[in-house]
């Protein structure tokens, strides 16, 4: 098996973007490795007819927001016993987690850096995962 040329930003994209309000999804192409966009309100000229029938294309589900969380639970397990990782620990506690752990993040540690590398590496392992579920050999661009 060959592997297929994805750009990991786009997947990345993929995997995090939610359609809450709208219908939509972003889908593989297995034949290419472009990532398509199909949704409410964009013109879908570009789309192929078949898009949603066609096994080439497979829809990339967005990351349920518990998984989204894990990775934050992870990145303050990481970090120890440590003041930052009590007041991160507290927010994710708190009502709104994913707002109250990005404010605590910003205003009360220094550890933006660490935070988006964490989750880049986190976010990239469960593009290989996807990937590797859907029988996918990827060469990242």
């Amino acid at each position: 098996m060959t592997s297929l040329k994805i750009n990991l930003d786009d997947i990345i994209q993929a995997l995090t973007t939610r359609f809450d309000v709208v219908e939509g999804g972003f889908f593989l192409d297995t034949e290419t490795g472009d990532i398509l966009l199909s949704t409410e309100g964009l013109d879908d000229n570009d789309l192929p007819e078949d898009l949603e029938d066609n096994p080439r294309y497979r829809l990339i589900d967005s990351l349920a927001s518990h998984e989204s969380f894990q990775i934050m639970e992870d990145f303050v397990d990481e970090l120890g016993d440590t003041k930052e990782a009590g007041k991160l620990r507290d927010a994710l506690n708190r009502r709104k987690p994913f707002r109250q752990f990005n404010d605590t993040l910003h205003e009360h540690t220094n550890l933006s850096d660490a935070w988006y590398a964490f989750e880049q590496q986190e976010l990239k392992r469960l593009a290989e995962e996807w990937c590797e579920e859907n029988g996918i050999k990827t060469e990242w661009v």
